[in-house]
């Protein structure tokens, strides 16, 4: 079950953020996986912008996401009236059963609370399953970022309400 998250959660998330993006280190400069892990543990920082939902298993956190309301988002990245969903991250243990999948659709169900027209997120060149799960879920691939941390970013977008919505029916899992 997915669950705001609580101030006590924020260190919890910050280590799985890191256990989960660790695969991707082998791809980037030390330098590089330095300044995106500094960026994976900000979560406290963020959390002033960004509301966190886990998702726990016997008590422990083994999936977490942030939802960003239109306006809050980082604005070299999302226009000011999109919403953003950041920080997808599944313990590794975990994968596979669908957590990562669950978490995406309450940020879209964030988003449409909040009558967003547009859910954003921006993911890079060497997380492919993520980029087939955000295309499964109905987000489309809307332009290339600047390279950052030596890699190929995307931004995509889901479009939530007017004719070109693509929102496919999930059920709401947030709690």
């Amino acid at each position: 079950m997915i669950s705001p998250a609580t101030l006590n959660d924020f260190d919890a998330i910050a280590e799985l953020n890191v256990a989960a993006y660790r695969e991707f280190a082998v791809y980037m400069s030390p330098d590089s996986w330095r300044g995106m892990e500094t960026n994976l543990r900000a979560v406290a920082t963020r959390a002033q912008s960004t509301r966190f939902l886990v998702m726990r298993e016997q008590g422990a956190i083994v999936g977490s996401v942030g939802y960003c309301p239109a306006g809050k988002g980082n604005p070299e990245i999302f226009p000011p009236d999109w919403a953003g969903m950041l920080l997808l991250a599944v313990a590794p243990a975990h994968r596979g059963r669908g957590i990562a999948r669950e978490l995406a659709s309450a940020c879209i169900h964030c988003a449409q609370d909040d009558s967003a027209e547009v859910l954003g997120l921006f993911t890079s060149e060497v997380m492919r399953p993520a980029q087939q799960l955000y295309e499964s879920q109905g987000f489309d691939r809307e332009s290339e970022l600047p390279m950052r941390l030596g890699l190929r970013y995307w931004r995509y977008r889901l479009q939530l309400t007017g004719p070109k919505s693509l929102v496919r029916e999930q059920p709401n899992t947030l709690v």
